[in-house]
């Protein structure tokens, strides 16, 4: 429960502190006076997303910290995981809004984010505020209450959730084929035509250098004929194979006199067989040498071909040849595309079937929730004065089956659309909640949701916004006796402008809007006997204070 709230600089409300007890208080004061920005305070500390907006004018921060006492175990389990000390059973939430600086949130005085606070608070309280009575008779909210109810829709949902991406992967594996395919043609064709070019050039690895040479050798055929012919007169003229041959004979008469004669006489032998093996060569690269004119423009236009093919597709002929690699196996890719295509199809109804046996395990376990609920909120509408009412959550039974179109089906919270039927008059048909709940009709459904939702997710203080909005008389007595008896089980802050709701609490505490100094300023009083008295009595008699709205005031209170 909320045990201690301090507000410091919060819009109007400069410097609040009060202290809550267990059982149900009631908040009055006049419209604007600023009840509702307390509950925006502690929807702070609750975790509230928060701007600098709610600064009070003039100041740069404002303060709001509550002390929650009477921990439960699943709240002192969170705050264990997240190593928040908590030895005496208490709960201390601090947050500092800035206008100049970063906003700071503590949980028993140690630094914690927003996702830490939220994961706490989760379980520590629960605020219903006007808005909230108006989301439902919004369908799009409807899913959220069911799910909510029942812990094991949530493992459902994850199960679900995992299928649902299983199967969309697999539906874009599919698409993305197809999609391939229908480009296919047009794609091979395209693949096929520079294939057919490169192979019509009969390309072969290290052709191009090979061509480069004989093209060199045919074009300097005259300049290399006269150059080979030369050199092997040269060794064949004047005997100068026969003289270094004498040289060598020559040094060898004296190889008794020195090793370096002999060693001498040894190389110029081996120059001699070397020359002599080299005019060999040059004889037969003589002999063989011929210019073919024929062979020349073959060449040169080969060249061209070639300098044509590299230049078009901007590659070398070692490129072109890899490249030509490459096109065979795109090719070879589509003709095994009708193939791809089928396998993909059955992992594609696979994955569809799979996400749709968990999407139907779902709505089983939310219909099965959607029947307690149903029986429950009967029960609990029939203690608010809607006796004979029928109530009916009406779920959309279309199934898909076709996995190529199940996508919009498989939203991210399953494949239910839902809606709340409801009949208050009897003999009157089910219809939406939407088009036949009045005002006072719709309060009480809320109020009777967050009982039995109360009773699923137990939480220590259960905040009620003005949810007696649009009823009097003998119903807001019900009503607020059903707001008393919520309070035997959880803490209960109600904000109320109904006498009958305000005369129930244990306690009651007024917010009184003044101006001092020039400034507006908020304060909360916790009245007495006495002054429960006048505050019952103003609301009794639109502020007039009167004998007779005393006496009604000194009833509602016994």
């Amino acid at each position: 429960m909320l045990s201690y709230l301090s507000v410091k600089n919060f819009a109007i409300l400069a410097n609040i502190d009060v202290e809550f007890d267990t059982g149900m208080t009631a908040l009055t004061g006049e419209t604007g006076a600023g009840k509702s920005l307390l509950i925006d305070a502690i929807g702070l500390l609750l975790g509230d997303r928060a701007t600098e907006s709610v600064v009070r004018s003039g100041e740069d921060h404002c303060h709001v910290s509550g002390l929650f006492v009477g921990l439960s175990d699943a709240v002192n389990a969170t705050l264990d995981d997240l190593g928040i000390p908590h030895d005496d059973g208490e709960l201390l939430i601090e947050r500092d809004i800035s206008t100049t600086s970063h906003n700071r949130i503590k949980l028993n005085r140690k630094p914690a984010t927003l996702a830490d606070l939220r994961n706490v608070t989760r379980m520590l309280a629960d605020i219903h505020t006007q808005h909230d009575t108006k989301r439902l008779i919004n369908p799009d909210t409807y899913l959220d209450l069911i799910d909510r109810y029942e812990e094991a829709i949530s493992d459902k949902l994850t199960a679900y959730q995992d299928k649902r991406h299983s199967y969309l992967e697999a539906l874009k594996q599919h698409k993305t084929l197809r999609a391939e395919r229908d480009q296919a043609e047009e794609k091979r064709d395209f693949y096929q035509y520079h294939m057919d070019e490169i192979d019509k050039h009969t390309l072969q690895e290290g052709e191009e250098e090979a061509l480069e040479q004989r093209l060199n050798e045919l074009e300097n055929f005259d300049r290399l004929f006269q150059s080979v012919r030369e050199a092997e007169s040269n060794l064949k003229s004047h005997d100068a194979l026969e003289r270094v041959y004498d040289a060598a004979k020559a040094l060898k008469n004296l190889s008794d006199l020195s090793a370096t004669y002999s060693d001498l006489a040894t190389r110029i032998e081996s120059a001699y067989y070397e020359l002599d093996d080299i005019k060999d060569t040059l004889t037969e690269t003589r002999a063989n040498l011929d210019f073919d004119p024929a062979e020349l423009e073959r060449l040169q236009a080969r060249q061209h071909d070639l300098a044509s093919l590299k230049r078009k597709h901007r590659k070398s002929v070692d490129e072109l040849l890899a490249y030509r690699d490459e096109l065979a196996d795109a090719i070879a890719a589509f003709d095994t595309m009708d193939e791809r295509i089928a396998d993909a199809k059955k992992a594609l109804v696979s994955a569809f079937n799979a996400a749709k046996d968990a999407a139907l395990a779902l709505r089983h376990t939310r219909q099965e929730a959607a029947k307690h609920i149903e029986k429950r909120l009967v029960d609990v509408l029939e203690s608010l004065e809607l006796k004979g009412t029928r109530f009916h959550v009406a779920f959309d039974q279309r199934i898909e089956e076709d996995a190529l179109e199940a996508m919009a089906w498989f939203t991210e919270r399953g494949v239910d659309i839902i809606d709340f039927h409801v009949s208050t008059n009897v003999g009157e048909p089910l219809k939406p909640l939407s088009r036949v709940a009045s005002g006072g009709e719709l309060s009480r459904i809320m109020l009777a949701l967050k009982t039995i939702f109360l009773d699923r997710i137990p939480v220590s203080l259960m905040i009620f916004d003005e949810i007696d909005t649009g009823v009097s008389g003998y119903v807001a007595s019900q009503v607020a006796n059903h707001m008393r008896s919520i309070a035997q089980k959880t803490q209960v802050l109600a904000i109320t402008h109904l006498p009958q709701v305000a005369a129930r609490g244990d306690r009651h505490h007024r917010i009184v809007k003044t101006v001092e100094r020039g400034r507006t300023n908020a304060r909360i009083e916790k009245l007495d006997h006495q002054g429960r008295l006048h505050a019952l009595a103003a609301m009794i008699s639109s502020g007039k204070i009167t004998e007779s709205a005393l006496k009604s005031a000194e009833e509602l209170l016994k």
